[in-house]
């Protein structure tokens, strides 16, 4: 950095700035795995035991002992989707801007990697005039 002025006034600025601070600042912290926080108070929730994503796609249903896993959709549907598309010779791309949908999802609703979504199985069973297996 370059200062114009004399030698007496870059001292000036210098001796300016020694008011602040240049402590760095931690924003966030490891919670302690023992259970307790910064301060040495034990935390409402207790530590997870393992962080792996085994419950991921699972959720709770209304009660606890009901355990529902997140339904995509099925191998049939999207191959009945994908045969019905392919015999009124439209592309992914134009059955998507039919239906006024992302090109993304009729991908994965063919390849049955989307989560399952009845207004959208419904607008392209609609726009194929086809009727889609849905069980």
């Amino acid at each position: 950095m370059y200062f114009i002025g004399s030698k007496t006034q870059r001292n000036a600025i210098r001796k300016n700035m020694s008011h602040q601070d240049w402590t760095p600042v931690v924003l966030g912290s490891k919670k302690k795995s023992n259970g307790e926080n910064e301060k040495g108070k034990p935390t409402t929730t207790p530590p997870s035991s393992s962080s792996s994503l085994s419950n991921v796609g699972v959720y709770k249903a209304a009660s606890d002992d009901d355990v529902k896993k997140t339904k995509y959709v099925l191998k049939t549907t999207s191959q009945a989707i994908m045969s019905a598309r392919t015999e009124k010779k439209m592309t992914q791309k134009e059955l998507a801007q039919k239906c006024n949908m992302d090109v993304s999802i009729i991908n994965e609703i063919e390849r049955g990697a989307c989560v399952y979504n009845a207004t959208h199985i419904n607008k392209i069973q609609s726009v194929l005039g086809v009727k889609i297996p849905r069980v």
